[in-house]
C-alpha cells in the first residue's frame, strides 16, 4: 500500500492479507495527511474501504482537495502503472521470506522514478505541470 506524487513514492506501508478500514486509517492519519498540503490533489479511487467517512475527512481537513475516480476506472489511476512496475520487480527478484520481501519492495519502489511517475499522470489524462 502507498501513494505516489509528482516527487515519488510515498508511505509505503506493507500489510499481511487485504487492507481493511483500520489499516487504511491508521496509514492516513499517520501516514499520509501528515506529508499533504493545502492544494493537494488526492485521486482516490472507489473501493469499500476508501468509502470511510473518516479517513475522507481527515484528508480535507489538511487542506488537500479530494478527486474521487468513477467506479471501474483504473484506466484513471496512476498508481496502477506503478503497481504494475513494482511487482514486476518483485517478479524478478522472487523474495521467499518477509525480510527478503521488504527489502525488494524497498528495492523495487526506488525503481520508479519521477519521469516514470510524471509519464504515468499524463498517460491517464492529468496536467502535469
Amino acid at each position: 500500500m502507498g501513494a505516489i506524487t509528482l516527487q515519488g513514492v510515498q508511505v509505503p506501508m506493507l500489510l499481511e492479507g487485504a487492507l481493511d478500514g483500520d489499516a487504511l486509517e491508521a496509514s492516513g492519519r499517520h501516514l499520509l495527511v501528515p506529508q499533504l498540503r493545502p492544494g493537494d490533489i488526492v485521486i482516490w479511487d472507489n473501493v469499500r474501504t476508501h468509502k470511510r467517512k473518516d479517513v475522507l475527512a481527515l484528508i480535507e481537513a489538511s487542506g488537500a482537495r479530494l478527486e474521487r475516480l468513477p467506479a471501474y476506472s483504473p484506466d484513471l489511476n496512476p498508481k496502477e502503472e506503478g503497481l504494475s512496475k513494482v511487482k514486476t520487480e518483485l517478479q524478478r527478484i522472487g523474495a521467499d521470506t518477509q525480510r527478503k520481501l521488504r527489502n525488494a519492495l524497498k528495492r523495487a519502489s526506488e525503481k520508479v522514478t519521477t519521469t516514470d511517475i510524471r509519464g504515468w499522470f499524463k498517460h491517464c489524462g492529468y496536467a502535469v505541470p
